[in-house]
């Protein structure tokens, strides 16, 4: 199946996909994005000593991150208090390392760190822009539809319940299946 173009997607302009393509540029080459990814990997060596384990950047090693986001925290609300802290921080750092490590993805943030959502102000991982095509939004609505994952929000998930979580039964580990692509989707 040939691949549709960005510039040939549905009702968006050629205008429209260049500002969204500026926007993807800005989130992933600022000021903000390095010094956060320094700062994490920097504290990364004192985390380990403090949680113990092995932190091998393996998707089996979420099933411990999971673990020990468990232990360290009773609720979401407790979570939600320490969120800027250096544990979560890395732990953050750690996980979307392990996506950025098997998944292709890369960083980004919303450098001005404002917005009406709180997430805008968290770094992100999602695959890069020229894996755009890859994705396709099965309503028609996005042009882009390449998966995101906000790490401290998913690592927040591992409290709750399997049931309330958006997909039941969701893991850290099965988050990296997010990525799969339409041609995945359709079994070719």
């Amino acid at each position: 199946m040939a691949k549709v173009g960005p510039m040939s997607r549905g009702n968006w302009s050629a205008k429209d996909i260049r500002e969204a393509r500026e926007l993807d540029v800005l989130r992933s080459e600022n000021d903000v994005l390095p010094l956060w990814l320094r700062e994490q990997q920097s504290r990364f060596s004192t985390w380990v000593q403090d949680i113990g384990g092995p932190w091998d950047f393996s998707p089996e090693s979420l099933d411990l991150l999971e673990d020990v986001v468990r232990e360290r925290f009773r609720s979401a609300e407790e979570f939600r208090e320490q969120e800027d802290e250096a544990f979560l921080q890395v732990a953050a750092w750690y996980l979307g390392e392990v996506h950025n490590h098997y998944r292709g993805t890369q960083w980004q943030i919303h450098p001005d760190g404002k917005g009406h959502f709180r997430w805008k102000s968290y770094p992100f991982v999602i695959p890069p822009w020229d894996r755009l095509d890859d994705y396709e939004d099965e309503d028609g609505i996005e042009y882009d539809a390449r998966p995101t994952v906000d790490p401290l929000s998913s690592l927040r998930l591992v409290l709750l319940e399997p049931y309330e979580r958006p997909y039941p039964g969701q893991t850290l580990r099965s988050e990296l299946d997010a990525y799969e692509t339409k041609t995945e989707n359709r079994g070719g």
